[in-house]
């Protein structure tokens, strides 16, 4: 009975490692590892960034292997503790007022009205009037953005609110100025506007420009924005940040950093992919959207185990339980060995068949 089972297992275990070794060679799952969210929280806290800490963590929080992780648990109580405290609010409040920028909503809004009512601006005319008079570098982008408040001020006052965008846009540029956001080319393109606008007084040109980061701002808030700014290098590319924005909301600029700005590029590459599933395999950084590319989407979820997108059998899902078990654990020298082992076997037996000379 042995005997006759012998050669259908040894088939077996020959074809289980060659496909395996196969899909090895597309796409090793084994190499994969998600990525642990606590350590760059931590580094986060210890520098006093609770907004950018809270969003990190709260991205991997949506996920089980941290939202089951005690560590996890208490690290974004603590983080929630402390920016619900008065202490907090009130010296973000005050930050806004008197910095111009805020990492927190109501420092951002302090610092937003008090742009709008001038005082922001004629701050900043001050600090770059100090700057001229202490014979020390004047920022002249600066200079001539908080100029151009001041006029867009004057300007939304007398149109009844209709130019609201343009001072909106004006106060994010300082804003990013002095959070050393704003990316070199949209500088240049800046000064360049700037000086047309001398020549013309009209603030068209300027608003086209502005338009997108406006429209960023709409969708993903201040914070999001600054970062998704800084990875541009150019109005198209801010145009397609404006896409990528709308589709994954207040998760993309974690989204582009734990890829290593790789997301948008995978995206283009994926058109058809859920969110829900590119948002998992982001989980595992820049290799586990290479693995969804090289695998396609409906594998590379199975063989990391995510499966609640699939409808299957019992009997398929412990076939493929098992079969993702061996993918990740057993070795390619079993792997290879099993494989020289089978094909030595059959051979062997194949050679006995055949005819003997006399």
């Amino acid at each position: 009975m042995f005997r006759l089972f012998t050669p259908l297992i040894i088939f077996m275990l020959l074809g289980g490692s060659l496909f395996i070794l196969d899909e090895r060679h597309t796409f090793d799952v084994s190499t994969l590892v998600q990525i642990d969210p606590i350590p760059h929280t931590q580094k986060l806290i210890a520098l006093e960034k609770y907004v950018e800490a809270e969003e990190y963590l709260s991205y991997f929080m949506a996920y089980d292997y941290v939202k089951k992780n005690p560590k996890a648990i208490a690290l974004l109580t603590s983080i929630k503790e402390k920016r619900a405290s008065l202490s907090y609010k009130t010296e973000k409040l005050l930050e806004g007022v008197v910095k111009g920028k805020s990492d927190e909503f109501f420092g951002q809004t302090s610092a937003f009205a008090s742009d709008f009512l001038v005082i922001g601006d004629i701050r900043d005319l001050a600090i770059e009037g100090l700057h001229y008079a202490n014979d020390e570098k004047v920022d002249k982008l600066m200079l001539s953005l908080s100029s151009l408040g001041l006029l867009a001020t004057a300007t939304t006052l007398k149109s009844k609110g209709k130019t609201v965008s343009i001072k909106e846009s004006i106060f994010m540029l300082k804003y990013a100025k002095r959070a050393k956001k704003l990316p070199l080319w949209l500088e240049s393109k800046l000064i360049q506007e700037i000086k047309q606008f001398k020549k013309t007084q009209s603030f068209k040109p300027l608003e086209r420009l502005l338009e997108p980061i406006y429209q960023l701002y709409h969708k993903v808030g201040l914070n999001q924005t600054l970062k998704l700014l800084k990875q541009s290098r150019n109005i198209k590319e801010l145009t397609k940040l404006n896409g990528f924005a709308t589709r994954f909301g207040k998760k993309s600029g974690v989204l582009l950093k734990i890829t290593n700005n790789q997301a948008l590029k995978y995206l283009n590459k994926l058109p058809n992919i859920t969110n829900k599933n590119f948002l998992y395999a982001s989980t595992y950084g820049t290799n586990g959207l290479k693995g969804i590319k090289k695998l396609g989407e409906n594998k590379f979820m199975k063989r990391v185990g995510f499966n609640a997108n699939f409808v299957k059998t019992a009997y398929k899902g412990n076939f493929n339980s098992l079969f993702n078990t061996l993918l990740k654990n057993i070795s390619n020298s079993w792997l290879y060995a099993m494989s020289f082992f089978g094909l030595f076997y059959f051979a062997r037996k194949f050679f006995n068949l055949l005819p003997k000379g006399k």
